[in-house]
């Protein structure tokens, strides 16, 4: 999701190049929740998640994670194309690994939290409010399709360790919000759903895994990641970090896994 945007800047297009237009602004997402059906029930994702960004630039491959996600998913298991809910990636948790040296990371990462503005800029505090407003990318899920069966009783599991595994390819299509700015995505995920061996399928989990096929690809122009001074303004000649420019679009990935309420 994501969020997990940026290590760095926009690379400036030249004038034969459209540069994408940012995305209509929002402040939250209208809830994603399926309607009630028999035997349902919501998972409560395990704080422990990750999203990873991959960003090839021309002399540099960034590279960051984050540790921390909540939020909920709603699942029914005779009905897997009903599953709705909202996956939200802790942006303060970003951390980059581009150089491999603590200083240059640690500052890199910085200038990314800048950007996203969910910390203070170097010389200036950024109002409280604004960073409770970006904290979060949220993924909200508004419609599944590509499943191979909708009904998780009928995946033939495999068992091992005393553990039932079944695994469902779907794409989950929904919206995107980053900064402030609102986008669709369509995101190919691998779900796994586990329960204790010969419990069946209609019941609820032990566990569901949850991670992306393929990475999805975020745009930065959109959500209008960028270099910012220290009032929180599109620095405009500041179209570098470390005297390196980068790319225009993160590839993103997740990885997290979510238990029943009880």
């Amino acid at each position: 999701m994501l969020a997990v945007l940026v290590a760095s800047s926009v690379v400036a297009c030249s004038k034969s190049e459209a540069k994408p237009e940012p995305a209509p602004a929002a402040s939250s997402l209208a809830p994603s929740v399926a309607p009630k059906a028999a035997g349902s029930y919501s998972l409560a994702l395990d704080a422990k998640g990750k999203a990873a960004i991959d960003m090839e630039a021309p002399k540099e491959h960034i590279k960051g994670q984050t540790s921390t996600v909540e939020g909920r998913i709603d699942v029914a298991p005779s009905n897997l194309s009903a599953t709705r809910g909202e996956v939200k990636v802790d942006l303060t948790s970003l951390v980059l690994s581009t150089f491999g040296d603590a200083s240059k990371d640690g500052t890199q990462t910085a200038h990314a939290k800048t950007w996203l503005e969910v910390a203070d800029a170097e010389n200036a505090k950024l109002a409280e409010d604004v960073k409770a407003k970006n904290r979060m990318a949220v993924f909200a899920i508004r419609s599944i399709d590509g499943l191979a069966e909708n009904d998780l009783a009928k995946v033939t599991p495999v068992s091992a360790a005393g553990e039932d595994t079944r695994t469902i390819d779907l794409i989950a299509h929904g919206e995107l919000l980053v900064h402030g700015r609102r986008v669709p995505k369509d995101v190919s995920l691998r779900v796994r759903f586990v329960h204790p061996t010969g419990v069946p399928a209609t019941e609820r989990p032990t566990v569901v895994t949850v991670a992306t096929r393929e990475p999805f690809k975020v745009t930065l122009a959109e959500h209008e990641v960028a270099p910012r001074d220290d009032v929180g303004q599109i620095a405009k000649k500041a179209f570098s970090i470390l005297g390196t420019k980068v790319a225009e679009t993160a590839k993103v990935t997740l990885d997290f896994s979510a238990r029943p309420n009880p």
